[in-house]
């Protein structure tokens, strides 16, 4: 019996195929929790990617070392090589997802150029978790050094019936592999999975499986909720029917601002600062303030104002950037809403036009006018950061304001630029504001990044004066709402876990301070103030409904349910199912009434931008 289990051992085929096998599916398992680790995955998740998950992002990325093994044919340079890639994947995904927020999306090849311009005003950090992404391929090369060994022996020329054979088995691996995984009826992976953009279905299912359905997803990017039906509609509709108007027959200039990180961090730590960060906006009269909540922590802009200018959520197209990924051509959006009222609109950002092909987005969203770097002349920077000040924009963009017809209502879109990472660009002692708490490698980052909050605090309180003088002289009514798009990319190393826990402390991670101003009185104010909520919280799509409302302009029926779901459920795109107005969190099936409500926002968005939906577009309309 001995002999015949040490001649097994030392057939051929055991040391040139299955142990070869087994050492690159050993390397494969390296790669997941590299991934993984590069996402931050929690223990409890990581955990519960047995016995499913793990093993299934394991052989897919051992169907990287198979497709390089049948092409090179050594084990050894297949093995090597698909961890050099997985390993190099990793860093890239761990620096995207501290920096930008999210996870490498198979979409953002479409947004190479932004990408590129947004790492490159970072300093990239070399920290514990990328040392040990650096050293867990060197277990990899131990599999790879191993594999070269037992293959040996082999001719470094295979026959034609070899190379025959080797291209079939790989080719048999990688099908079993994908189609078992992915593509059969009795695929794990759901199918409609979606949620607070890519993290939770990333940490359920892992990496590379996301991936995969993250790719599936490119040709037909948004979700159809599950029991969609358009018979259903004008039922769900009816759920908000009930809403009372405050319409005038006033026509105010609207403006909306995206302000770039403007993040208040007293949310998640007391930073115990030397000045008030936000004086002016938490001072103003006649306002409405609170939070609105983003979809991202660190990074995202361009979904955020993809939810701004639609009233989209991003949860029924978690895997996208808006405007490489959608369909945008004529898409319902509030340009186009207010310019069947009668406006004249106007988008601008002090950066470059090809950052989210904003040039080709806001043409295609209807904009009369766009406006790029070219024509804010001033050019005033914040000591070496190389980013337009608040102030010098609001003052460049004056002018273009005021070269609108004077004769219609105008509408403005302006993003701000100021405060984007990173965060230690100016020596220390050009901060203006400084921070008592200990946060260790993050107190220059701290400091820089509050100061530039206090710049577009004071900043925006130039705007209003701009526009109170405006109002005295020559009475055009102006409403403003600015809100911002995401808390800066540190956001996740400074916070305080005793402020929140889990689900909690990722909500105030994406709780952006908003406010809602204007030149003339605004009868309505208190009917925004959820008194319920000391934040004042409400999801992003529901910042332009409620401005819409406060100038008094006709509502559509997808406004006016958006402001009803608000009253019940203010938060719908959280890590829990939604929130209640007092901020605690609710999971389906406590209340069918309001639940009925959450998911019939979901399918009203889906007939607005799904490719299979019918469109009903009257109820888009004022």
């Amino acid at each position: 019996m001995a002999d015949k289990l040490q001649n097994f051992f030392h057939k051929p085929a055991v040391f040139h195929t299955v142990f070869p096998l087994l050492l690159a599916l050993a390397a494969a398992f390296v790669g997941w929790f590299q991934l993984e680790l590069s996402d931050s995955v929690p223990a409890a998740y990581l955990a519960a990617q047995w016995p499913v998950f793990a093993p299934l992002n394991a052989l897919t990325a051992l169907c990287i070392t198979l497709l390089l093994y049948a092409l090179t044919g050594r084990w050894s340079r297949a093995t090597g090589l698909s961890g050099a890639v997985v390993t190099v994947l990793a860093l890239v995904n761990y620096y995207t997802r501290d920096l930008h927020g999210s996870a490498v999306m198979p979409e953002d090849v479409l947004n190479l150029s932004t990408a590129a311009e947004v790492m490159g005003s970072y300093t990239l950090q070399i920290t514990g978790r990328v040392v040990c992404i650096v050293l867990l391929y060197l277990p990899v090369l131990l599999a790879a050094w191993l594999q070269a060994r037992l293959c040996a022996d082999l001719p470094r020329h295979a026959a034609p019936k070899a190379r025959a054979a080797r291209y079939a088995g790989c080719a048999a691996g990688i099908f079993a592999v994908l189609y078992a995984g992915y593509f059969a009826p009795f695929a794990p992976l759901p199918r409609s999975e979606s949620g607070w953009t890519w993290q939770t279905a990333y940490y359920r299912h892992g990496f590379l499986a996301s991936s995969v359905e993250a790719f599936r997803l490119l040709g037909d990017p948004v979700i159809q909720p599950a029991g969609y039906g358009e018979a259903a509609l004008p039922g769900i509709a009816a759920l908000a029917d009930d809403r009372p108007a405050a319409e005038t027959d006033d026509r105010p200039d609207i403006v909306l601002i995206l302000n770039e990180s403007l993040y208040d961090f007293s949310l998640v730590t007391d930073p115990q600062t030397d000045a008030d960060l936000l004086p002016v906006i938490n001072s103003l009269p006649n306002a409405v303030r609170g939070h609105t909540v983003s979809a991202n922590v660190g990074g995202g802009t361009n979904v955020t104002e993809y939810e701004m200018l639609t009233s989209n959520s991003p949860m029924l197209a978690p895997t996208v950037t808006p405007f490489n990924g959608l369909d945008i051509s004529g898409a319902n959006s509030v340009v186009g809403y207010l310019k069947s009222l009668g406006y004249t609109t106007m988008a601008a950002h002090p950066y470059t036009a090809s950052n989210y092909r904003r040039d080709a987005a806001w043409q295609q969203l209807g904009f009369d006018e766009t406006h790029f770097m070219q024509d804010f002349p001033t050019q005033e920077t914040y000591g070496s950061r190389p980013y337009q000040t608040d102030s010098a924009t609001y003052r460049d963009w004056q002018a273009l304001y005021e070269a609108m017809p004077a004769s219609q209502p105008r509408f403005c879109f302006l993003v701000t630029i100021q405060t984007h990472g990173d965060y230690t660009m100016n020596d220390a002692s050009q901060n203006l504001v400084h921070a008592a708490t200990d946060y260790g490698a993050f107190d220059h980052s701290m400091d820089e990044y509050l100061s530039c909050v206090q710049l577009s605090d004071a900043a925006f309180g130039e705007l209003c004066a701009y526009f109170s003088e405006q109002y005295a002289r020559t009475g055009r009514k102006v409403i403003v709402a600015m809100a911002g798009d995401h808390a800066p990319s540190f956001v996740t190393h400074v916070s305080d876990p005793a402020l929140g826990a889990g689900s909690e402390l990722a909500l105030l991670q994406r709780c952006t301070p908003f406010v809602i101003w204007a030149n003339y009185p605004l009868p309505h104010a208190d009917a925004a103030q959820n008194p319920a909520d000391p934040l004042n919280r409400m999801d992003m799509v529901m910042l332009t409904p409620t401005l819409l409302e406060q100038a008094g302009l006709p509502l559509s029926g997808y406004y006016r349910y958006l402001l009803a779901l608000k009253d019940a459920a203010p938060v719908v795109t959280g890590g829990e199912d939604y929130t209640l107005p007092d901020g605690t969190a609710a999971r389906f099936g406590a209340d069918p009434a309001r639940d009925a409500l959450v998911r019939g926002y979901f399918a009203w968005e889906y007939n607005n931008i799904g490719t299979r939906a019918d469109r009903i577009q009257t109820f888009f309309e004022p």
